[in-house]
């Protein structure tokens, strides 16, 4: 997979996310039909931009957009 693949299914995530709120890794999948290696990915891309976050809920993982102060007044 390039790079720019791995960069455009971070969008289709990260779109997903803003548009639907925190998500499981689970349920990206049945919403976005990406295999979870591509997922993976995808999350990846996004934590390293600080972009979302993920954390533990109920034994799942859950990601979520992770907002800045300066993102919350644009």
């Amino acid at each position: 997979m390039l790079t720019h693949e791995i960069g455009s299914n971070a969008g289709d995530v990260y779109t997903l996310l803003s548009q639907k709120g925190r998500l499981s890794i689970r349920k990206i999948g049945e919403l976005t039909y990406k295999q979870e290696s591509v997922i993976f990915l995808s999350l990846g891309w996004l934590l390293r931009e600080n972009k979302i976050k993920i954390t533990e809920q109920n034994g799942e993982l859950v990601s979520e957009i992770s907002y800045t102060t300066s993102d919350m007044y644009y």
